[in-house]
């Protein structure tokens, strides 16, 4: 399958206007026919609206939490989210990517992407940190990596923490 990957911040998936005209042009300029977002399984996002007013194959690809717990990743997945406070004291989220467990989970949406593919083109939504590792598992498997995208373009230089 040829996929477009677009990174994210998970909290403009579900109301951001600049989000939405992207995600149009790329479904109409690419003629995608699957896309395939990771975010809050019943959250109610632009893509997962937009694929179903034209008629678009949509698909959640993130793990549930039981099956996080059952790949042994939930515990780390969990606690990777810790308050930081910069120079100016100000409270600051800590930017984390775990390889071992976020592989384990992109590697489970290749499985979800494949389970649903065609020979199409599939727009693949997912938070920013995921976006060249997961093209990278992609690419290994096979799909041919038509672009990388960030919205906004300056989560582009975002530069994770490992944990």
């Amino acid at each position: 399958m040829r996929l477009i990957i677009l990174g994210t911040d998970h909290e403009l998936q579900c109301h951001d206007l600049d989000l939405k005209a992207l995600i149009a042009e790329i479904v109409t300029r690419e003629r995608v026919t699957l896309i395939a977002e990771e975010n809050r399984p019943m959250s109610n996002t632009i893509a997962r609206q937009m694929s179903e007013s034209i008629g678009l194959r949509w698909i959640q690809i993130d793990m549930s939490i039981e099956d996080r717990i059952k790949a042994g990743i939930d515990g780390k997945l969990g606690n990777r989210m810790q308050l930081r406070y910069n120079a100016n004291g100000d409270p600051t989220s800590a930017i984390r990517y775990a390889p071992v467990e976020d592989g384990i989970r992109e590697e489970f949406w290749l499985d979800r992407i494949q389970e649903a593919a065609d020979d199409g083109t599939g727009l693949v939504i997912c938070g920013c940190l995921h976006c060249l590792p997961f093209a990278e598992k992609a690419q290994k498997r096979g799909h041919k990596v038509l672009s990388k995208i960030f919205h906004p373009e300056t989560l582009a230089r975002l530069k994770p923490e490992l944990y």
